[in-house]
């Protein structure tokens, strides 16, 4: 006979706990009460289910079709344990080998990484290509009236130059891709975004004045135009948004803060205004507008002469030379800063 054990035991009927306590005669383990009286067992160790132990929380030992013991003396029942075919479960191994907790660690981080550089980006991808269309024209209508509200103004280009590009814009975006709906609309950003383009997932391509002042052609600007196309067509500003998002829920289950999922949606209209696209997305939208160029005769070198200018331009910005005619605030690199460097994009397009 070995010590008895003090404890609790429940039931399983009422919640009311009665002490007891545990003793172990002959590889059986039972339960008493103070009174003597049998309250579970004698069963033998194997038949008895013992949770896991971890730290010092209590131990609990299901006897079957015979109600819970509970006790904390973690320390004797480990002793009892010893030498049987009982085992301590699979948490209590891991809590107790450093080299296991390290590989654990190891793991999930491994884990957590792949999902976030792999698991996310594919599943976005694949939403965004399953959500319906007003999904992204929702969106696409906020997020310009947010930035009509914030940051543009109404063009300044005459009219007849604004319909003339417009024309020009709509039949290249028609020949590149008749699918695509192209709505093309210009802004003042002189205070904002300077020489900017966006491509809202409404099908929205916004110009600024900058970018078109900057342009020495238009076959310049029609290249930015095929590489916002690109945007539009492989869907990457929703699918920015569902990365941001499926980024805040990532931080849910691993930190438990529901605020930063309320904080993700309530941010969308500013993400997709940021427009901070990847590297990866810029770059595969540049690998479509160079074959939409190629296509109809255009090279591509007219995309890089446009992005040489904005990088001479911001570099200018503040030094004593001569500068093209700039915003007021000198915001000229509001297309390069989300962007690639025009020398890595370059030697891509070549």
């Amino acid at each position: 006979m070995t010590p008895e054990l003090p404890g609790w035991f429940f039931d399983g009927s009422t919640s009311r706990r009665i002490p007891a306590r545990l003793e172990v005669d002959a590889g059986q383990w039972a339960v008493t009460a103070d009174d003597g009286q049998l309250l579970a067992g004698p069963s033998p160790v194997t038949a008895v289910k013992l949770s896991s132990r971890l730290g010092n929380t209590p131990r609990f030992l299901d006897f079957p079709g015979a109600g819970r013991f509970e006790t904390s003396h973690n320390d004797a029942i480990d002793e009892l344990l010893r030498g049987t075919d009982a085992h301590q479960g699979l948490a209590y191994r891991l809590e107790s080998s450093w080299r296991l907790v390290l590989l654990s660690l190891v793991l999930a981080i491994a884990f957590a990484w792949g999902g976030i550089r792999y698991g996310i980006p594919a599943l976005a991808e694949t939403l965004a290509f399953r959500l319906p269309a007003s999904v992204g024209t929702h969106l696409g209508d906020g997020t310009l009236a947010l930035l009509d509200r914030a940051a543009l103004k109404p063009s300044a280009l005459p009219a007849a130059r604004q319909q003339a590009l417009r024309a020009r814009f709509l039949a290249f975006a028609q020949a590149t891709d008749p699918s695509l709906t192209v709505d093309i609309q210009f802004r003042d950003a002189a205070r904002s975004l300077g020489a900017n383009a966006l491509a809202l997932p409404s099908g929205t391509l916004v110009f600024t004045d900058q970018l078109v002042s900057l342009a020495d052609h238009d076959d310049e600007l029609l290249a930015v135009l095929a590489h916002e196309l690109g945007h539009l067509e492989r869907r990457h500003a929703l699918r920015h948004v569902l990365q941001s998002s499926g980024l805040g829920l990532v931080i849910l289950v691993v930190t438990g803060d529901v605020s930063s999922i309320s904080a993700s949606v309530s941010a969308i209209p500013v993400v997709l205004a940021e427009l901070g696209y990847s590297r990866a997305f810029e770059y595969e939208a540049d690998r479509y507008a160079a074959q939409a160029l190629a296509a109809q005769n255009i090279p591509a070198s007219r995309l890089t002469a446009l992005l040489e200018r904005l990088e001479r331009a911001s570099d200018c910005h503040g030094k004593d030379q001569e500068c093209p005619a700039a915003s007021p605030d000198g915001r000229w690199a509001g297309y390069l800063s989300t962007h690639p460097s025009t020398a890595e994009r370059r030697q891509a397009l070549q």
